[in-house]
């Protein structure tokens, strides 16, 4: 059976991703793609939805097609954004977009059990895996308990804790919840406004301490949570 020209688009772009590109690419523009093949634009339009659909590409407002980033499989446990990317094979990459002492705010000060208005360092990070934007962070931390904080290397934060100031995190409490990113967001990780997000809040502790109260958001396209489920109460035979 004749291949429909649709799917002798779409196989020539699964062509031009596996041998030719890299995730982040762009893929030639519909007009060339039109010329090239010599297919009517509706014909390059919907082979390209075929992949934005399969997850082989993604579709940027405001600035065109690529070829999807690395997508990650993660299990629920307490590590650090960096070596879970190591684990995966990926290379992390943080870019620091900001780091300041504040006042902690009522919401801020419950969360790390600390008086209202007693300083803490606000520290806002996009983190990368491959060179692709992963996720976006706004941590808090106890100024008292890490004097000096700012002037440190703010990429990987546990590992900083545990060799510069002698804590280790053991322990953590997390949500997790889906949201919509907002236009600075968006921005940030290069999503449209309102793309979907996998929205992690974490309270990180060290013994009893509160050391870290922090909110992730990451790009639902490309993270994916893994859980162990195991029955709980009286075993039933019913769902």
């Amino acid at each position: 059976m004749v291949a429909t020209k649709r799917a002798q688009v779409r196989s020539v772009l699964e062509r031009l991703i596996d041998v030719e590109l890299h995730p982040g690419d762009p893929i030639p523009s519909e007009r060339a793609l039109v010329d090239k093949l010599n297919v009517s634009r509706v014909t390059v339009r919907q082979a390209i939805s075929d992949l934005v659909e399969s997850g082989a590409l993604e579709r940027v407002h405001g600035k065109g097609t690529f070829v999807t980033g690395p997508q990650v499989d993660s299990q629920l446990h307490l590590t650090s954004f960096s070596r879970e990317m190591r684990a995966r094979g990926l290379e992390p990459g943080t870019v620091v977009l900001s780091a300041t002492e504040i006042e902690a705010s009522d919401e801020t000060a419950k969360g790390l059990r600390v008086a209202k208005g007693t300083k803490v360092i606000r520290v806002e990070r996009l983190r990368t895996a491959d060179a692709s934007p992963m996720a976006y962070e706004v941590g808090f931390y106890p100024s008292a308990l890490f004097p000096g904080l700012l002037g440190r290397e703010l990429g990987t934060l546990y590992d900083v804790f545990a060799s510069e100031y002698d804590v280790v995190v053991t322990s953590g409490e997390q949500t997790v919840r889906a949201d919509n990113a907002d236009g600075h967001v968006a921005r940030v990780l290069g999503v449209a406004r309102r793309a979907p997000l996998l929205v992690l809040e974490r309270t990180t502790f060290a013994g009893r301490k509160v050391v870290e109260l922090s909110w992730s958001a990451y790009r639902a396209d490309r993270y994916r949570l893994h859980m162990a489920l195991t029955p709980r109460g009286p075993r039933s035979g019913s769902a």
